[in-house]
């Protein structure tokens, strides 16, 4: 019988047809059936044997470093977040600071010019008291107004940690409270259209919707402003379809470069100057609607018609699951 027969029965009954049915015992079995089937020479078997030895052990600590190293990086990548998280935090504390200032320079310069008047006016009798109360109910009416803005910056930046059953409609209203005077600031129309017994429910973390919300709407602006376009505004538009809720941000800037369009989402990408801004506003945006509304966020650009009138602009998407 030649060695080839012999080795063919051997491997028959360890019931071996093909390389998947080999275990470690059958290997050194049949590395005993290749060495006395081929050479006598024992040392053949003892070679493999540690061969394969050292392979299982290389293969053991080979996994524990890799293991290791997975656990290093994804350290790393939560650290990442962590800091991304907070720039972008900083980010929108620095752009709520200059929305204070448009939300409160006038009622401050109203609230200055009625005391001061009121004062020059007692000071040369030339009031009665009717007049003084009506003063100081504007004045009242003024810091009421101050404070709602308060509390509306306080909610804004308030970090949530509970997911929450809420209305998408109500968390944009509050945003464009907080972002309305800075357009108007520099003459650029906010357009919410919605009806007020609409409501879109969704689960999740409003206040930070709010923060994608007011980093898309800072982003228009600027855009706006950076391109000169006459006329400029920002439609906001709301749709329910196929189980999503779909919030159209759209604007009238001209849209998007092709060449960047890809990038936007990217992080630190910007158009910017450094000093400007940090590349991290739309990333973390995108981040938030996924990861943490289980949703969508995507930009195209698209020309629309308003008053007769062909407009080229962003439109951003954001598709978040109806509660």
């Amino acid at each position: 019988m030649t060695q080839n027969k012999i080795l063919l029965r051997q491997l028959k009954k360890l019931k071996i047809k093909n390389f998947e049915d080999l275990s470690k015992d059958n290997f050194k079995t049949l590395l005993k059936v290749i060495s006395t089937t081929y050479d006598d020479n024992d040392s053949h078997i003892y070679r493999a044997e540690r061969a394969l030895e050292i392979s299982t052990n290389e293969l053991i600590e080979f996994n524990d470093r890799l293991e290791e190293r997975v656990k290093k990086e994804v350290e790393i990548n939560l650290e990442n977040k962590k800091q991304l998280l907070e720039q972008s935090r900083f980010a929108a504390l620095g752009e709520m600071i200059g929305n204070i200032a448009h939300q409160w320079r006038q009622p401050l310069s109203a609230i200055s010019t009625l005391s001061s008047g009121m004062k020059i006016q007692v000071e040369l009798d030339l009031t009665n008291n009717k007049e003084i109360i009506t003063s100081y109910d504007k004045i009242n009416s003024f810091v009421i107004f101050l404070n709602q803005t308060i509390e509306d910056f306080r909610n804004y930046m308030k970090e949530d940690n509970k997911i929450i059953e809420f209305d998408i409609l109500k968390t944009i209203k509050d945003t464009i409270s907080i972002v309305k005077s800075s357009y108007y600031a520099h003459n650029l129309d906010l357009n919410f259209n919605y009806n007020e017994n609409d409501k879109l429910l969704a689960k999740g973390l409003p206040s930070e919707l709010s923060q994608v919300f007011m980093n898309i709407l800072t982003n228009a602006k600027e855009a706006i402003i950076e391109t000169k376009i006459e006329n400029g505004f920002v439609n906001i538009n709301y749709e329910t379809k196929n189980g999503f809720n779909n919030i159209y941000i759209q604007d009238n800037a001209g849209g998007i470069p092709a060449k960047i369009i890809d990038k936007i989402f990217d992080p630190y990408f910007t158009t910017k100057h450094q000093s400007q801004g940090t590349g991290i506003g739309l990333y973390m945006s995108k981040d938030i609607v996924k990861k943490h509304m289980n949703g969508f966020l995507s930009v195209s650009n698209k020309n629309f018609i308003k008053n007769n009138i062909s407009y080229d602009g962003a439109c951003f998407k954001i598709s978040i699951p109806i509660k």
